[in-house]
């Protein structure tokens, strides 16, 4: 390099992380772990890249003073305390380390599976009080037992492999992994309401998100066995800690283990805290000594790849496009995103294969234009996680689905065309768009042509092709008073079945859908959101 990096290092890491940042000839490190805020604001204008945990908080004002700051390395997978939109928009590159901890966090959770079972940390504390209890205290053998694991990410699917390992029947529920997926890891996939009505024990392995708030209330827990034990090493408010305690009480609920809590540290008056069928740990998944030392080695690693090389790993963000490439692939980075968060919304299943295809004059790279369509395709999906260009690959890739890009120079009806065709359990969807005028357009869903602009309330449904059918529709949304501001029909020669989609000024309420979807003739009714 010619010129020198100094970097900081501004919260307690392994030292293994100063190490392999020393060993960069051009690299000055500043190892000051704990800084007051205000030595920080000072140094950031001379610092290219910030290593943290969760200690600093890296937001608007820090980052605003970093003038030359290149990078931002959270060593652990939250990033909680990094202004990502902030960082994104100065180009400031965030990576984190989320393989680090994976190890951990899953033998925690089977650790707290084990505890729970065999009611151990109230025989311990039994025995240090001076008593000899055996007959309190007999628990529960797991070979044999049902685990659901609601989640089959990395740390999903390493509880997974280990619970198989020591005898459990495992059972899963993930909506974005093919059945296909779930059986190479051994895993039956299941739908939510199966995993909770099957399983003797149900752990939880999900982002917190507002779709994953209180995922586990009193419906869920009604759907379980009698006696079923609950373990959440995850996130904090994915359980509602009021209707588990209320479960706990009435012996719906044998037992919890609980990592994480939705205040923490938790309240004096948190109802599950002092219950002796509820093991509590102070969020300690990612607390082993290996666990900090990769997250630190991994965190210096990606650093240096970064600065010396360009090479990008774990970007949690978005990089800064050179405003020349941004000005002549903007709009079909954008057009992309649309179409994959709208077939998003068309699609049932696992997915398993997602294809995205553009044909057209204008040069445009194909591997922008696929991490466009995934992170749009991807993000209706991980509601709870950022999903961008940079890791909409690798999240893919971990969910199972098969990327498949390709190009061609010329396309029937448009001078650029954009097709993205999913593949899922259920069968195989598309939807097509186009730039006209400087406008993204969808113009095609399935086989069937149309033209709608990209946003909106939009109610697709494909039925059969006959008089009388949008009427019916029409006149049923009339009756709740949900207007319809544009139509557009699609037909095909040769197909007894035709879509329309409705633009509205409203969302559909869920009942209003399941009326329409009854209507006879209507094979598939979608309310789609852009």
């Amino acid at each position: 390099m010619s010129e020198s990096c100094r970097i900081l290092i501004s919260d307690q890491l392994s030292p293994r992380a100063e190490d392999i940042l020393r060993a960069q000839p051009d690299f000055e490190v500043v190892n000051k772990p704990g800084i007051p805020r205000g030595e920080l604001l000072r140094l950031m204008p001379e610092v290219d890249a910030l290593l943290v945990r969760s200690a600093t908080q890296v937001d608007a004002e820090v980052l605003g003073a970093g003038e030359r700051l290149k990078v931002v390395a959270r060593a652990g997978i939250g990033v909680d305390n990094v202004d990502l939109d902030c960082a994104s928009r100065k180009g400031i590159l965030v990576v984190n380390a989320p393989d680090g901890n994976v190890i951990t966090t899953a033998e925690h959770t089977v650790a707290l599976l084990f505890a729970l079972a065999r009611k151990l940390p109230a025989a311990v504390s039994s025995v240090k009080g001076g008593k000899w209890e055996r007959n309190r205290f007999v628990g529960s053998e797991l070979h044999g037992k049902t685990l659901g694991v609601v989640g089959l990410g990395r740390i999903g699917s390493t509880v997974a492999q280990l619970a198989r390992g020591i005898g459990m029947n495992v059972i899963a529920y993930d909506p974005y992994i093919s059945s296909e997926a779930a059986a190479k890891r051994g895993v039956k996939l299941l739908s939510f309401g199966e995993v909770l009505a099957q399983a003797d024990y149900v752990t939880l392995h999900v982002p917190k998100s507002p779709e994953t708030e209180s995922l586990i209330g009193t419906e869920e827990i009604a759907q379980m066995k009698k006696g079923v034990r609950i373990i959440n090493c995850a996130r904090g408010g994915l359980v509602d800690e009021a209707a588990l305690a209320a479960a706990l009480d009435s012996g719906k609920v044998a037992g919890a283990a609980m990592d994480v809590y939705t205040k923490e540290p938790p309240d004096p008056g948190n109802p599950l805290v002092g219950r002796e069928n509820v093991v509590c740990t102070p969020h300690l998944g990612a607390s082993t000594a290996e666990a900090q030392e990769n997250v630190a080695i991994s965190a210096a690693e990606q650093v240096v790849a970064y600065l010396t090389k360009g090479v990008v790993r774990h970007a949690v963000n978005l990089p800064a496009l050179g405003p020349d490439v941004l000005e002549r692939i903007g709009p079909y980075l954008q057009l992309a995103d649309r179409l994959g968060y709208f077939l998003a919304q068309l699609v049932e299943g696992g997915v398993r294969r997602l294809e995205v295809s553009y044909g057209g004059a204008l040069e445009v790279p194909i591997g922008p234009l696929s991490a466009s369509a995934l992170k749009g395709f991807l993000g209706k999906f991980l509601s709870g996680a950022r999903v961008n260009l940079v890791n909409g690959p690798l999240l893919a890739k971990e969910r199972g689905i098969e990327v498949v890009s390709s190009t061609r120079s010329e396309t029937e009806k448009y001078t650029n065309f954009i097709e993205l065709r999913a593949a899922t359990d259920d069968g195989e969807r598309s939807a097509g768009g186009a730039i006209v005028g400087e406008e993204p357009r969808i113009v095609q869903i399935d086989h069937f042509s149309v033209d709608v602009t990209a946003e909106g309330y939009k109610l697709v449904f494909t039925n059969e092709d006959r008089p009388g059918m949008i009427g019916v529709i029409g006149t049923l949304l009339g009756s709740h008073n949900i207007n319809i501001a544009g139509m557009q029909l699609g037909r095909a020669k040769m197909s007894a079945r035709a879509v329309a989609v409705l633009a509205l000024d409203d969302p559909i309420p869920d009942e209003v859908m399941e009326k329409i979807r009854s209507i006879p003739n209507i094979y598939d009714a979608k309310l789609v959101r852009l």
